[in-house]
């Protein structure tokens, strides 16, 4: 009867170990889960602000070339000649584009960023071009410049 006790008494003393253990091992995966859980939670925030930080990024440069167009129009409106007019209608589009663009900027998601980003970029590139054109063809309207 006593090696019974015995036994019975070993077997709860291994039993309530391997709970405790299983306890602690539970405890270190539900810790390393949440450690987890809030560096994902960390990135996602990081990255979340590199996006909205790249967003702000092209929305100034469009912005400035909508600046620079409306000065531009500005100065030619002043000038009234068939030439002014015909180089703001230019720039009418070129601004339009660069709305649009804006537009997309604003709007683009986490997903659609990277190919949005891009076209943004191509846009910059275009109007760099075109405007760079456009003085040439209209140096004569841009003595100043």
């Amino acid at each position: 009867m006593k090696r019974i006790m015995l036994l019975i008494s070993i077997a709860a003393f291994v039993a309530c170990n391997e709970n405790n253990q299983q306890q602690e091992k539970k405890e270190e995966i539900k810790d390393g889960l949440e450690k987890v859980g809030g560096d994902i939670k960390a990135t996602a925030n990081s990255a979340g602000d590199y996006l909205n930080e790249q967003k702000k990024q092209a929305e100034e440069a469009i912005n400035e070339r909508i600046r620079d167009i409306d000065q531009t129009s500005a100065e030619l409106k002043k000038e009234g000649t068939e030439k002014s007019e015909a180089a703001r209608k230019k720039l009418e589009v070129l601004k339009a584009d660069m709305k649009k663009k804006m537009e997309d900027v604003k709007n683009s998601s986490a997903a659609t960023w990277d190919s949005t980003r891009e076209a943004a970029d191509q846009l910059m590139k275009k109007s760099d071009k075109e405007w760079t054109n456009f003085k040439q063809d209209f140096k004569d309207l841009f003595k100043k410049d």
